[in-house]
């Protein structure tokens, strides 16, 4: 076989390898999901129910099937999961669950606040005087076996209020209207006060605000209220109750439910809890990490605010995480170690300390060099000083001495002439302060020039009245020789 045909062959061959490892890479990236996957999120007139829809719709588009049906919360939701009737959920966090528990965390997505809204005619009193106003009074908790009802009932206790009992009558009274037909009900047939967690913005919050006027209270013990979390810890969590570890603080932006009303008129701090999206333990991990590869390209994650990215798996779990979803994360980590980012932090760490001490060490031997030449300078500043001062002596004199003049006259050029050149040289430092020796050196030597032309013509009239030569009383007074152009 000749060697171009050997080419060839290779070439070929090559060829064919690239193709098929396109072929099955391309496959198992395209690959759809193994089955339905049937998911609940919640109840039917909640945002977070029209979420799951349109989730679900750009899922199908993408070849993930998803199969939703309502609940009435996520408490019942979860019970659900665990038992087998759902594949996936969105559920309201911190929810405890029993240890064994089969359900796993894919990820957490945004915080959804929880509401409280009162009857126009009681919002100043609750306003001003707090929760407890809200006794004696009837309040809607969200639906049996609702995420709402679990922390709105942890709330009120958390403010010292009870449900009212046949032995104690003290308490609130509790409505189990659901949503539904509060959207639909009249004003007289309405609770005084109604509780909601939500996604903004939040449908039933919205109608009772537009509808019928109904105020939004703050709720700004957030802290507070997760802080006690502290004080359970060893403590197992009831089944069923909010782990207070997984309640934050946040808000609601002005005039998010009306305009017109100022509903909030200013941001509203309130308390809240992360939506989790979650998943039964038997799930294919294959079928998590392809949903979690769409879930971080879908407009769920886009239309939060901030908009929510893959980072949001490496927040502490709330459950245990699905092994789909750790994988996914793994996969999603840097190349380089953790380890290695250690070791190279550290050594960055040592190399940034270094390198700032040495920088400081060269500043401060530069500095300390240019205070010695500005010292310099000063110095030669003070010897002009010294000059004026000597000059201005002879002229507050009774005659002027012209031999110290001429003699001060010189010293100040052979300093300026010293003083310059070493600037030159880069011996002396400082632009300004030389500008200013300068102009003390030119003005000293002014003054001196001004006192000697005073003199001269004194000699000149001396001379006069003497009948004799200029040049010869000025040779007298300054003990100098006579200067070729004195006559």
């Amino acid at each position: 076989m000749r060697r171009y045909q050997k080419d060839l062959l290779l070439l070929t061959l090559a060829a064919c390898v690239l193709v098929v490892g396109l072929f099955f890479w391309n496959r198992n990236a395209r690959r759809p999901l193994a089955r339905t996957l049937r998911m609940t999120a919640g109840d039917a007139t909640g945002l977070r129910h029209r979420l799951a829809q349109a989730f679900a719709r750009e899922a199908e588009a993408q070849g993930i099937r998803i199969d939703l049906s309502a609940t009435e919360g996520s408490e019942v939701a979860l019970e659900k999961l665990e038992a087998g009737e759902f594949d996936i959920a969105m559920v309201q966090g911190g929810i405890a669950t029993s240890a064994n528990s089969p359900v796993r965390q894919i990820s957490p997505l945004h915080i959804e606040p929880l509401h409280l809204l009162v009857r126009p005619e009681l919002y100043a009193t609750v306003l001003e005087g707090g929760l407890s106003k809200l006794a004696g009074h009837k309040i809607n908790l969200g639906a049996k076996g609702s995420g709402t009802a679990v922390l709105a009932h942890e709330v009120l206790h958390f403010a010292g209020l009870s449900p009212s009992t046949s032995e104690d009558a003290s308490g609130y009274v509790t409505n189990s209207q659901a949503y539904s037909d509060l959207i639909d009900a009249q004003l007289q047939d309405l609770p005084e006060a109604v509780f909601t967690v939500s996604t903004l913005p939040s449908p039933i919050a919205d109608a009772l605000v537009e509808k019928h006027g109904f105020r939004l209270i703050p709720l700004a013990f957030g802290d507070a209220f997760a802080i006690e979390a502290t004080s359970e810890l060893g403590k197992s969590v009831p089944l069923g109750a909010i782990d207070k570890q997984h309640v934050f603080t946040t808000s609601i932006p002005p005039f998010t439910y009306s305009l017109n009303r100022n509903e909030p008129s200013t941001t509203l701090t309130t308390l809240g809890t992360r939506l989790l999206l979650v998943a039964n333990k038997d799930v294919p991990g294959e079928s998590v990490k392809q949903l979690l590869d769409f879930l971080f390209r879908s407009n769920l994650v886009k239309v939060a605010r901030p908009a929510l990215d893959a980072s949001l798996l490496d927040l502490p779990s709330e459950y245990p995480m699905h092994v789909g979803a750790e994988s996914f994360r793994q996969r999603n980590k840097p190349i380089i170690a953790g380890d290695a980012i250690d070791y190279l932090e550290k050594v960055l760490a040592i190399a940034a300390t270094v390198a700032g001490g040495t920088f400081f060490l060269v500043q401060w031997y530069i500095g300390s060099n240019r205070k010695r030449r500005e010292s310099s300078l000063a110095r030669y500043m003070e010897r002009v000083i010294a000059i004026e001062r000597e000059s201005m002596r002879i002229e507050l004199a009774a005659q002027l001495d012209l031999a110290s003049l001429i003699r001060l006259q010189r010293e100040l050029a052979e300093l300026k002439a010293e003083a310059v050149t070493r600037f030159a040289a880069g011996k002396l430092e400082g632009v300004g302060m030389i500008n200013g020796f300068l102009g003390l050196v030119n003005d000293t030597r002014d003054q001196m020039t001004r006192l000697i032309l005073h003199q001269r013509e004194n000699i000149e009239l001396l001379a006069a009245q003497q009948h004799t030569k200029p040049g010869e009383v000025w040779l007298e007074q300054s003990h100098h020789s006579l200067p070729d152009t004195m006559d």
